[in-house]
């Protein structure tokens, strides 16, 4: 997610006016610095590198830029040791 603000359970995916998917869970995450989100969506708008707008329900019509990445979001390439 392109922005310091945190999503939550519910929000809209959106690709232009359509509506793609839906958040269902969010977070700061520590090691990247980020906000992260997993989220549903349709399969034809989930392939890698898409991207997307999260609509925020809060009642001002926030649009949160953001685009679809691998689900390890964290060394993905498991590189870094662990202990």
């Amino acid at each position: 997610i392109d922005a310091n603000v945190a999503v939550g359970h519910g929000d809209c995916v959106h690709v232009g006016r359509a509506q793609i998917g839906v958040i269902t869970s969010g977070m700061r995450s520590p090691v990247l610095n980020k906000n992260i989100a997993l989220a549903r969506l349709d399969v034809t708008h989930a392939a890698i590198g898409t991207e997307v707008e999260i609509g925020k329900l809060d009642g001002h019509a926030k649009r949160l830029p953001a685009r679809v990445v691998a689900f390890a979001h964290y060394d993905p390439q498991k590189t870094k040791p662990r202990s």
